[in-house]
């Protein structure tokens, strides 16, 4: 979009969820239901050009395209920030875990991570780290900082 000059993401799992896969999954699975119409459509659609090489057999729900294997955050996974835009990672963790094994109990950080932003704020949260006050500063610093550049 030519008009966003500025992004934050706040706990963003970029290679997706490890709580996306598993018993999780499937639970997600029972209580998700979709309309009928919706799903025929959608995988009489997925069996035609340009969709059968993806091997994608059923409506995908959201937490299924979190999982970490799956083709859709892969593919999301390596499209880069466009260099016009200046962005900016708001991490949790919550423990004194090294960052490669730690996360916030529903992201790891090293899904969370991406390189190439312009500022990488870590703050000790579980995953609703958006209600952390540490966070809100963090946004607002983001804030007065686009307002002030040319």
């Amino acid at each position: 979009m030519p008009t966003v000059e500025r992004v934050v993401f706040i706990a963003i799992p970029h290679r997706g969820s490890f709580r996306a896969s598993g018993f999780v999954l499937n639970l997600v699975r029972r209580f998700v239901n979709l309309p009928g119409t919706l799903v025929n459509q959608f995988q009489n659609l997925l069996k035609g050009e340009p969709f059968a090489h993806l091997g994608i057999s059923q409506l995908p729900t959201s937490v299924d395209n979190m999982s970490p294997g799956q083709l859709f955050i892969r593919t999301l996974a390596e499209i880069p920030i466009d260099p016009r835009i200046t962005a900016h990672s708001i991490i949790a963790v919550d423990s004194d875990a090294p960052l490669d094994e730690a996360g916030d109990g529903v992201v790891k950080y090293r899904s969370a991570h991406i390189d190439g932003v312009a500022s990488e704020k870590i703050i000790r949260s579980g995953h609703s780290v958006q209600e952390n006050p540490e966070a809100i500063q963090e946004v607002k610093r983001i804030l007065l900082e686009h307002l002030k550049a040319p």
